[in-house]
């Protein structure tokens, strides 16, 4: 059955508000940044554009963009290479040389000449070898953060399972298997970079493989911060609707046997999409049904 996946913003503010008052202080877990990015790097800024250029992420897209050259030092995630360009979005100027508009809550991110970070990239649209930075969550300083090498560390360990994700789906370790589940769904229903237009069906067997290794989780588990993985957390990412047979009950006590049982009758039938990776198709070689 294919049926459109449900925006991850929703599922995380709807994990988020069943288990904290604070809705605006919430961090977005490395985990989570790791499995929606097209790449993570570590290095130094080395050369930065005189002038911006129009971002042109999607139609009608006005906002200027400048690009840099940063210099790798690890390619924690994605294609091992030396060096990159990497843009990202200049604040507007409000008239009269006013203070710039932000458009943005977020934030925009700022990079400079020798900056040393570990970056979160997108890949841009249209220009195949440029990756973008858009958001200053997916920037982490190296100078002067106590955390980074923990952060560092934390990253290369989801990089680590969301390689091997599809493998660890046939694991006979229950937490291996929850892990792989849940990064190859946050990455699923998750856009690449601007592009919110194309979905794929994930390939049946693994789309299977994926809604039992939840099915067999340990439900009990509560998750620890916002979007932490947990199944609860997974399964509200898959955008399961009532036309699909799921009843979500009232009693939120009845939630994970509920769940459970509508996963163990559903893996072989719900066909589960994903919005389009060219990354995540390289090595897939199953005929899609006629």
């Amino acid at each position: 059955m294919k049926r459109r996946m449900s925006a991850l913003s929703m599922g995380l503010v709807l994990a988020l508000a069943n288990s904290s008052p604070a809705l605006s202080v919430a961090p977005i877990p490395i985990s989570h940044r790791v499995a929606t990015a097209d790449a993570v790097v570590i290095g130094k800024v080395t050369g930065l554009a005189e002038k911006t250029e129009k971002a042109d992420l999607f139609e009608g897209d006005q906002r200027r963009m400048r690009v840099t050259t940063f210099e790798v030092e690890e390619a924690v995630f994605g294609k091992k290479t030396r060096a990159i360009e990497v843009a990202f979005i200049t604040p507007a100027q409000s008239p009269a040389g006013r203070r710039p508009i932000l458009l943005d809550s977020r934030g925009y991110v700022q990079l400079a000449r020798d900056q040393e970070s570990m970056l979160f990239l997108s890949r841009h649209p249209k220009r195949k070898h440029l990756f973008v930075v858009q958001h200053y969550p997916d920037v982490i300083a190296r100078t002067g953060n106590a955390k980074f090498a923990a952060e560092r560390d934390e990253a290369r360990k989801y990089a680590k399972i969301l390689e091997n994700a599809r493998k660890d789906l046939d694991s006979n370790d229950a937490t291996e298997r929850l892990l792989a589940a849940s990064m190859l769904v946050t990455r699923y229903s998750q856009p690449s970079s601007i592009d919110f237009t194309r979905l794929d069906p994930v390939p049946a067997d693994e789309s299977r493989k994926i809604l039992s290794a939840l099915a067999r989780s340990d439900w009990t588990i509560e998750r620890q911060h916002f979007g932490g993985i947990s199944a609860a957390n997974t399964f509200s990412l898959l955008g399961i609707r009532p036309t699909d047979g799921w009843k979500r009950p009232r009693d939120i006590d009845q939630f994970p046997a509920a769940a459970k049982k509508w996963l163990e009758a559903n893996a072989g039938k719900f066909r589960m999409t994903r919005y389009a990776r060219e990354s995540d198709k390289k090595d897939e070689t199953e005929p899609e049904p006629e």
